[in-house]
């Protein structure tokens, strides 16, 4: 599966419904049948990119907003007034994916699966795009895997 655009899919629910450790078992998976995938994610915490006393902890401290790369690995820590939308994620992320999963952003228009905690029994109404609703004693790798086929017309 090659495009220009990577195919976006949210994978939503509230604190503690198993975002993380299902996403960690799609990208096992699809990592497995070739698929390059990138993941997005709504970070609740202070990001904490470089210890206190780093160039770039101190250039951030100072006003700044920094790129940081080692060879390797690339980062943004961008001081940004309003949030950033899923969009605007990704441009900075890049499009050389074939898919790119998205934790959290549960407000936007993107689709998404929802991830129901033990007793929960649906999504909130005010939720779009919902393309499955995932119970907490389900089989989730293999209902989200199935809806990524299905859904997102992924072959492999």
């Amino acid at each position: 599966m090659k495009t220009n655009e990577p195919k976006l899919l949210g994978v939503c629910g509230f604190k503690k419904s198993g975002k993380t450790t299902l996403i960690e078992k799609i990208l096992g998976e699809l990592a497995r049948l070739g698929f390059r995938v990138g993941v997005i994610k709504r970070q609740n915490e202070p990001v904490q990119t470089e210890p206190p006393g780093t160039d770039t902890y101190r250039f951030y401290r100072a006003g700044a907003s920094v790129l940081g790369w080692d060879g390797q690995t690339l980062f943004v820590k961008r001081r940004q007034g309003e949030p950033f939308s899923v969009e605007q994620a990704l441009s900075f992320l890049g499009v050389d994916f074939d898919l790119v999963l998205v934790e959290g952003f549960k407000e936007s228009d993107i689709d998404k699966i929802w991830l129901l905690r033990p007793n929960e029994t649906a999504p909130p109404e005010e939720i779009t795009n919902i393309i499955g609703v995932l119970g907490w004693s389900q089989d989730r790798l293999e209902r989200a895997m199935t809806l990524l086929r299905e859904h997102l017309q992924i072959t492999n």
